[in-house]
Parts: C-alpha cells; sequence; structure tokens
C-alpha cells in the first residue's frame, strides 16, 4: 500500500497495523492457556491507543493507566474489559467503575478506604496487587490476608483476582524472577482469586511455563524485543512503528572538519555527510551518540555529531545517496532495540518520546 504524505516536513512515523496481528499471534504461541491483556498504556506506548485498541481487538482484554484512559477508550467504542493498572480514584469516581466494566488495581490504603465509602451499585470486579519484590506498588504478602478479607466483606466488590509484577523479567537468568514467582503461587494459595497476573512482556518470553491465567503484554505487541540484549527478529516479532525522515541535503566534507554542536565531533577523512530532517523536537534521542546507526539506501551509516532539534548528521561514506532519499531511523531495517542501546535507553523511551509535531501515517 502505498503512502502519502500528508505535510511539507519529511519527518513521520508509519504504523503498521498488521504487524499488531502478527505479534499477538506470536504472544498466544507462547503461552496458548493463557488471556492476554493488551497494554495500550502511554498512548499505546506512542503509537496511538486508540489505534492500537482498533488493531489489537482480538486481545481478550486491555491494561491501561487510569480512568482518562479508560474513558477515551469507552468514547472510542471499545467494549472489552478494562483494566486500570495505577490509577488514584475518589469514591463518587469508584461508583461508575462496575457499570463500564473497569478493573482498577488496588495496591493501597487509600484506595481500600474509598471502597469501604461505597453505597449501592454495580459490583466492581478488582485486582490486589502485592509486592513479591518490585519494591513499587502492591502489598506485601504478609497483609493480603487482612486486605482479601476487607475487600471480600464488601457487597460492591465482584471479582478478585491476584497480580504483581515482576523487576527483573528483562533479564531471565536473574535469581529474583524464580522467587518472586514461588512467593505469588505461595500467595495464591491463600484464597480463592478468580484470575491470577505475573508475567508482562519480558516475562511471557521468559517464564511462560508460570503464565497463570492472563499475561500482560506491552512491548512484544509492538513488535520489539523485551529481553536485554535481544532483538525482534529472534522471536520473531515484526515492528509496528517505522520512524522515517529524509536527506535534507549532502556535501563533500575535508577531514578535520568539525560537525555540529559543540564541534564534538572531526571527520578523520574526507568522506560525504548526509543532513536527515528529524532531531529531538520530533523524539529522536539528543543523547544518541556517534555511531548509532540510521538506515539510508540499503546501507547502515553512523550518526555524526550531536542531535539537533530538527537535523541529525551521517556519515555516508561511499554509499550512493542523494536529497530526497528516504531515510529510516528505526524500525524493520533498523531494530530499534540497536538504537536504544547505543543511546543508553530502552526502546519503550524512544517509542514514547515521539513529538506531536510528527505526523502518523497507517498502513
Amino acid at each position: 500500500m502505498s503512502i502519502v504524505q500528508q505535510q511539507f516536513r519529511a519527518t513521520h512515523v508509519v504504523i503498521d497495523t498488521r504487524a499488531y496481528h502478527h505479534n499477538l499471534a506470536v504472544v498466544r504461541s507462547l503461552v496458548p492457556e493463557a488471556r492476554v491483556m493488551a497494554i495500550i498504556k502511554s498512548d499505546g506506548y506512542g503509537h496511538g491507543m486508540e489505534l492500537a485498541a482498533d488493531a489489537l481487538r482480538e486481545a481478550d482484554e486491555f491494561g491501561v493507566t487510569c480512568q482518562d484512559d479508560a474513558e477515551r477508550l469507552r468514547q472510542h467504542g471499545v467494549s472489552k474489559p478494562l483494566t486500570l493498572l495505577s490509577g488514584r480514584y475518589s469514591t463518587a469516581q469508584l461508583n461508575q467503575f462496575g457499570d463500564r466494566r473497569w478493573r482498577p488495581v488496588v495496591y493501597d490504603e487509600s484506595q481500600l478506604a474509598a471502597f469501604d465509602s461505597l453505597e449501592g451499585g454495580t459490583a466492581i470486579d478488582i485486582w490486589i496487587k502485592i509486592d513479591t519484590g518490585m519494591g513499587r506498588l502492591g502489598f506485601y504478602p504478609d497483609k493480603l490476608a487482612e486486605v482479601y478479607q476487607r475487600l471480600r466483606s464488601n457487597p460492591r466488590v465482584g471479582s478478585i483476582s491476584l497480580m504483581t509484577h515482576l523487576a527483573n523479567a528483562d533479564y531471565s537468568e536473574h535469581p529474583s524472577n524464580r522467587y518472586q514467582i514461588e512467593r505469588f503461587k505461595e500467595c495464591l494459595s491463600q484464597h480463592a482469586f478468580a484470575d491470577a497476573s505475573i508475567l508482562n512482556s519480558a516475562g511471557t518470553v521468559g517464564f511462560h511455563d508460570s503464565a497463570f491465567d492472563i499475561v500482560r503484554t506491552g512491548l512484544v505487541l509492538y513488535g520489539i524485543a523485551p529481553q536485554a540484549g535481544e532483538h525482534a527478529t529472534a522471536l520473531p516479532l515484526k515492528p509496528v512503528m517505522q520512524f522515517r525522515s529524509q536527506l535534507l541535503s549532502v556535501r563533500a566534507m575535508s577531514a578535520g572538519s568539525p560537525i555540529g554542536y559543540g564541534s564534538t565531533y572531526t571527520l578523520e577523512a574526507d568522506t560525504r555527510v548526509g543532513i536527515i530532517a528529524a532531531g529531538y523536537g520530533d523524539g529522536y534521542p539528543r543523547h544518541a551518540p556517534t555511531g548509532t546507526p540510521v538506515y539510508i539506501n540499503g546501507h547502515t551509516v553512523p550518526l555524526i555529531g550531536r542531535v539537533s532539534m530538527d537535523l541529525i548528521t551521517v556519515d555516508l561514506g561511499t554509499v550512493d545517496a542523494k536529497v530526497g532519499d528516504d531515510v529510516i531511523l528505526w524500525g524493520t531495517e533498523n531494530p530499534i532495540e540497536l538504537v536504544a542501546e547505543k543511546a543508553g535507553t530502552i526502546a519503550y523511551e524512544l517509542t514514547c518520546g515521539i513529538t506531536p509535531r510528527v505526523e502518523r501515517l497507517t498502513i
């Protein structure tokens, strides 16, 4: 399918909705007995939340951050159950959850107090979150019995499910993973829970023998490898996002020429350099160093010098390239994992960092 660029600036993102279907199928092949909660928070990890919901309509349910996300999806016509992973809400807000099929995650005493103040109305299905070693949200396991009984005795509470989160799932050999899984199993044995969930994307890849009832997958659905040092092609996944631009200028430059702000890079030999219409104003990481890969005309070339707001510079060497040629900043031919690794960050930050001025196109 051809793509028609609608704006004058060349930088744009292409979202391949077909890749979502492929990646969801990969997840189901890993955990065929589990349901899939597609995590589409943070505006679908920068891909567009509504677009992700439409493309992932075959997922069993969706996970979002809070009421704002959930309301956006309901307004968009999404009817699937929604888990609200980290929202804070009052009793008045909580009163709406049952009718809207919003399943909140309960992880703090203040939320218990909001439930205590509820009066009559539709029952609310909930998750209890326990902290088995993440050190973030959740009740400690030794408080689970008290929390469970308090919620179970509340007539406004429907089903009760249990979740926790692995702190080191992206490093499958880390000993804390199995320790957390065993603690979770111990907690599950204490009560009759409707659903159990512990695995995120990295956990689904590394510990699919512990899928329980529902896996909470985000990154893999967007075609990005969730485990440290891996690339999407190993699973194999298909990247959903292609971050693209064009060459604005191609110049012959001499050895010893400085490049960019601060003159932090000096050409070591006579070469041809390309100036690309992309920068941190578009979401390209400003801290990306010299050597970060950029793909042009079938070749990977290195970024050189500092990233500017609207421009980056690459060493074209002998690559046949001219003004107007397409550039892939990250995507199928230039894995985002490689760009993130070189920039000292993670792929999540790159996709979530695309700025509003960058046009999104879909295929």
